[in-house]
């Protein structure tokens, strides 16, 4: 598996965990945290300068929209 798979996995684990906050058996998030947070500190050498901004910026929606070949949304984090 690639690392953009890695990380593809990661992001759907994620909002896997957050849409289940919603229910009566809400999934622990920390897993998913934690495993972004380490792609984000150690990411590829070769990855796509947007996408490693939108992982240090925490943006993970649109780092999964970039990831889809979609287009996100301009932010308000001024860069």
């Amino acid at each position: 598996m690639s690392p953009l798979d890695d990380l593809k996995t990661a992001l759907d684990s994620y909002y896997v965990a957050i849409d289940s906050q919603k229910t009566d058996q809400p999934l622990d998030l920390a897993a998913p945290m934690a495993g972004l947070e380490t792609f984000s500190l150690n990411p590829p050498p070769d990855l796509h300068p947007q996408l490693r901004h939108y992982l240090e910026s925490r943006s993970y929606r649109k780092a999964w929209m970039f990831l889809q070949d979609q287009t996100p949304e301009k932010g308000s984090c001024g860069r």
